[in-house]
């Protein structure tokens, strides 16, 4: 310091002397910058900075004065209220394009790969910021920058987590720097890199920041409490205080001066200690923060001096400096892959953290073959107590196995899932800084998530069918048990990325689950539900929405009707079946509806009456649909059928309908039985052994008893003005009422859509995989999460005039 003119500054002499010469010129300029927060709250106000390249800018401030904001107000990640941001006479918000890759960030967080070693952190994140670079040129890269911060001999170990520690805390947060330093961006921001360091830690990543600035950085840094030889570390330090108000910009040696001498303290020209040359920063916001003190002498909560009036000497005493405006554009250094290649380094990086983890991987690889076991066993039931042969036919829990199976495949699917994205959070959002392709990440998570699910549902299935003697259905129970997996795994990465604690994400899983097991068709039959949701014709709209619903349907049709017992004759049995419905249920319930209406006639009752006209409308409706079924009986008659024409003369001409509608069916029935008859004659004449033998491994009683509803108490019901079949499910072909129409009764034995019809698996398979790519979609885009952010919006609005 000199008695007059500017005092000259050590760090000023030595960046002179020691800067890159060479390094490229950067012009910083924050211009008038303010920033509300949503709620209307200001975070920042009228801040001014100008820099250029080799400076290191300290920002310090209370706590919720505005650093984090300010930091992601400087880097762009936020976009200021007002004012702009200008790096080399682009502005850093509304011409990102133009600046990619200029800036780096360094946040507060870890964002290090637990299960991958230092070197392989490193390795992975270059390449995704070098495109061009061949492995070699990677490879010495990592090597070098590991050397320059004295990592080099740490580079096969693994990270680690914080608590259980490899590497030491200050190894750690260079790792964190070196993830940023490797493509050496002009201009670096960083969130308290000494937070939770030892003095000996802080001050060689501080030192190693002080080296990057006179390689020609420009670097801002928020910091926290810092030693002296830390805080004269900076060439500038902006103070913030409460409120987002700058209360000083300048050399950190004259920043106690100057508050000392707003004070009016005693010794305002004492900056540093004369004894030591140590400067406290405590001292400075002891000052700013002061309180008034009563007349007891005891500290109230009011400020000797507000916020504002620290801002009016700001504004009145601190000069902010000028830069000349570079007009050249700043050197880009980030160069990322194509959105392939940003998806194989994901994988890459995804799959070998993976399998580092031993535990992680036994884990994932002996549960579900163990569970699948376990369960299996304790479920293979001998009908006859007095034997140890089993029966895969008398087998009783044949049903709740496929219902178990899917519950199990829903439960791993999510429980590997739910904290995949969660866990990468703060990498995402790095990453995201850098402009990497969130597609790209996502769909190498999922491609992991559906490996692994593929293997545990093998392995399940393997297992648990042969215990259970289920023959020549591995792959179909394969398949069906995967899709409900990897739809599992698409709800868990939803999940995973929605919430920001993993309770909570836990939490949530059995609210996922129990929908699942109440709509999925096999604990509750769907005519018992609440009469709200229920449709005796169809699946009730909301369970359509459920995976379990089409995969237990799926895999119960599929035992069913294509086993190789039941699939030679199920054509046979679905004529016969249905001609015997008609002829014992239908059509005696038509006549029996046709006498009650000509009854009403006859005994001169009033023709307007609901309930008669409701049935002659219902006869109608049957005769329509019959007219479609057996188009060679026409019937052109039903004009007669209408309350003002309906008489004795409809009533024969309808009677003799039915009549022949039922010696039609009776004839189907006769040729379906016959030929049925001939089939098991044969079959048991010829080889009986065999037949029977193929009955006991490959048909099952209670399936049987649950598709052809053998135990329901009614085999038809009347829903408003048409009959419902309840009975046999398993033979009743939908009959679609549109082209599009898909919906149809539980266990229909086939699906329709677009005009043709479809295996019931293998459509329901597919439905499935359709609401898989839906929730794909609102992943990708962050739905859920948008939705809470805008309910939250809204009891915000509500809650507001409140408190006004």
């Amino acid at each position: 310091r000199i008695p007059k003119g500017t005092p000259i500054y050590y760090t000023d002499v030595v960046g002179h002397f020691l800067t890159d010469a060479d390094s490229p010129r950067i012009s910083y300029e924050v211009k008038n910058v303010g920033y509300t927060f949503k709620n209307g709250t200001i975070g920042l106000r009228n801040i001014n900075i100008n820099e250029e390249q080799g400076r290191l800018i300290g920002i310090m401030g209370a706590s919720g004065a505005g650093k984090t904001t300010l930091l992601n107000v400087l880097s762009g990640i936020e976009s200021p209220t007002e004012g702009e941001v200008v790096i080399n006479g682009h502005n850093l918000h509304t011409q990102k394009e133009e600046l990619e890759g200029v800036i780096g960030l360094i946040p507060q967080d870890d964002l290090l790969i637990e299960e991958l070693t230092v070197f392989e952190n490193l390795y992975y994140n270059a390449k995704l910021c070098f495109k061009d670079k061949s492995e070699e040129e990677i490879t010495a890269l990592v090597h070098d920058t590991l050397q320059n911060l004295g990592l080099f001999e740490r580079k096969d170990l693994k990270v680690g987590s914080p608590l259980n520690k490899t590497i030491s805390g200050g190894q750690r947060k260079r790792l964190n720097i070196a993830l940023e330093l490797i493509r050496e961006p002009a201009i670096l921001f960083v969130d308290e890199p000494t937070s939770g360091l030892s003095s000996r830690d802080s001050e060689n990543v501080m030192n190693l920041l002080r080296e990057l600035a006179l390689k020609g950085k420009l670097i801002f840094v928020v910091i926290h409490q810092p030693s002296s030889d830390i805080y004269k570390m900076f060439d500038k330090m902006f103070i913030l205080d409460t409120g987002g108000y700058p209360v000083y910009y300048g050399n950190p040696g004259e920043s106690l001066i100057y508050f000392k001498q707003l004070d009016s303290q005693i010794n305002s020209d004492q900056g540093e200690c004369p004894t030591c040359g140590n400067l406290n920063p405590e001292l400075i916001f002891n000052i700013i923060d002061a309180s008034v003190i009563d007349e007891y002498g005891n500290y109230t909560n009011k400020r000797k001096v507000s916020p504002e009036e620290w801002y009016s000497h700001f504004c009145e005493r601190i000069a902010i400096p000028t830069v000349n405006t570079v007009k050249t554009k700043p050197p880009k250094t980030l160069n990322i892959p194509s959105w392939f290649n940003q998806f194989k380094i994901y994988t890459l990086r995804d799959f070998f953290a993976k399998i580092s983890n031993t535990q992680y991987i036994l884990l994932n690889l002996l549960e579900t073959p163990l569970l699948g076991f376990i369960l299996a066993y304790l479920i293979k039931y001998i009908a006859d107590p007095n034997s140890d042969l089993y029966i895969f036919r008398e087998n009783e829990n044949m049903p709740p196995y496929v219902f178990m199976g899917i519950v199990v495949s829903l439960f791993f699917g999510l429980i590997i899932s739910a904290e995949e994205i969660f866990k990468d959070a703060k990498i995402l959002k790095r990453e995201s800084f850098l402009k990497l392709s969130r597609s790209s990440y996502l769909v190498s998570k999922v491609l992991l998530m559906f490996t692994i699910s593929a293997i545990q549902m093998a392995l399940f299935v393997l297992v648990a069918n042969t215990v259970l003697g289920i023959k020549d259905m591995y792959f179909e129970y394969w398949i069906a048990l995967f899709t409900v997996s990897a739809f599992a795994n698409i709800l868990g990465l939803i999940l995973s990325a929605s919430f920001n604690s993993i309770v909570t994400i836990y939490i949530l899983i059995p609210l996922v689950m129990i929908p699942q097991m109440v709509l999925g068709g096999a604990m509750f039959t769907f005519d018992k539900l609440n009469k709200d949701f229920t449709s005796v014709d169809k699946v009730p709209a909301i369970a359509e929405f459920m995976p379990s619903r089409w995969i237990y349907e799926g895999l119960i049709v599929d035992m069913y009707k294509n086993n190789k017992y039941n699939s030679a004759f199920f054509e046979i049995e679905q004529k016969e079946s249905s001609a015997d419905f008609k002829q014992v249920h239908y059509l005696p319930e038509l006549r029996e509806i046709l006498v009650k209406c000509y009854d009403h006639v006859a005994a001169g009752k009033n023709r307007d009456d609901k309930t008669f006209k409701d049935d002659l409308e219902l006869i109608r409706n049957e005769f329509s649909k019959e007219i479609r079924r057996v188009p060679e009986i026409n019937f052109e008659n039903l004009d007669l059928l209408y309350p003002d024409t309906f008489d004795e003369n409809a009533l024969l001409i309808a009677d003799d309908y039915i009549s022949k509608l039922n010696d039609h069916y009776r004839l189907i029935f006769i040729q379906s039985n016959r030929l049925k008859d001939t089939f098991f004659t044969y079959n048991q004449t010829q080889n009986a052994e065999t037949f029977n033998r193929i009955k006991d491994n490959y048909y099952n009683e209670s399936i049987s008893s649950i598709v052809r509803r053998e135990f329901g108490k009614n085999k038809m019901v009347r829903q408003g003005n048409e009959l419902v079949q309840l009975s046999e499910p398993i033979y009743q072909i939908p009959e679609p009422e549109k082209w599009y129409s898909f919906r149809t009764h539980f266990f229909a034995p086939v699906k329709h859509f677009a005009g043709n019809f479809y295996e019931t698996l293998w459509f329901n398979i597919t439905v499935v995989w359709l609401l898989t790519i839906v929730l794909y979609a609102v992943l990708y885009f962050d739905l859920l999460t948008k939705l809470m952010n805008w309910g939250s919006s809204i009891k915000w609005n509500k809650r507001k005039p409140l408190k006004e």
